[in-house]
């Protein structure tokens, strides 16, 4: 595959585009990265253009030192310049847990560059969770890590398959995502995540809609997909009744076969 980077120092890579097919862009979670998307580039770059890139501060992405640099709105506005750079219009956009809020925010503000949108562990209500209440204290004295020295550098790409079957919790795969992220972009990401007002985000999508949750997630609970799924019209949910919040990896053949099924069923 090509790789390359954006002028703001975003990675990408591509397969060979081949303009008589359908393209998939795909967006990766909180302190993941692109890596985590490796088995779907065998299953679907043979009949699929195919574009992945890492989040900003993100994988091979660059660290950058200010908040700001993390906003969601520049993070959305990165799917954009990705799509011009590469000419891409009428793609499906799939997006992980934080990267599928993303999807959702580009979504609202570019709708018609989309023929179909792909949520998987998604909670569009983030922002109003308890758990996110809990957790605001702890955001704001995150703010601390802004003023510790910080060198601007790029990580790697984590090799996923040594976490596969691991839980929502697991400590070695957490601390391997944050040590490659950094705290400080962890931090940052979490606090702008914590501002989401995905109401405002599906207000007024039309978009054929796939939304695939785990029924075991402990991070993003399935009752708010399930919720989501009524507030977009004619949009399919599908449960894994085995899966938690990491299903992109524990459940690759299962998010894979659904993907493929929706994307047959909604082009017929």
């Amino acid at each position: 595959m090509a790789e390359g980077y954006l002028d703001n120092g975003v990675y990408w890579r591509h397969g060979n585009f081949k303009p008589e097919r359908e393209t998939l862009v795909f967006v990766h979670g909180l302190s993941g990265s692109s890596s985590a998307w490796v088995p779907y580039e065998s299953k679907f770059g043979k009949d699929y253009n195919l574009l992945f890139f890492d989040l900003r501060g993100h994988g091979k992405s660059v660290k950058k030192k200010d908040f700001d640099y993390y906003s969601l709105e520049f993070i959305a506005d990165d799917i954009f310049n990705l799509a011009r750079r590469f000419g891409l219009n009428n793609f499906i956009l799939v997006g992980h847990s934080f990267g599928a809020l993303l999807a959702l925010d580009f979504a609202r503000k570019h709708q018609k560059m989309l023929s179909q949108l792909i949520l998987l562990a998604p909670d569009y209500r983030i922002s109003k969770t308890l758990r996110a209440k809990l957790a605001r204290p702890f955001l704001e004295l995150a703010k601390i890590v802004s003023p510790m020295p910080f060198e601007e550098r790029i990580g790697i790409h984590i090799d996923y398959k040594k976490f596969f079957g691991t839980g929502d919790w697991n400590p070695k795969r957490i601390c391997a995502d944050i040590r490659n992220t950094s705290l400080r972009v962890y931090c940052h990401c979490l606090r702008q995540a914590s501002k989401i007002d995905g109401e405002k985000m599906v207000a007024n999508l039309r978009l054929p809609t796939l939304i695939i949750h785990g029924k075991k997630d402990t991070v993003f609970p399935c009752s708010d997909s399930e919720k989501l799924a009524k507030k977009i019209p004619n949009a399919d949910l599908r449960i894994l009744p085995d899966a938690n919040h990491i299903l992109v990896i524990n459940n690759f053949k299962e998010v894979a076969g659904e993907i493929e099924k929706f994307i047959e069923r909604r082009n017929c």
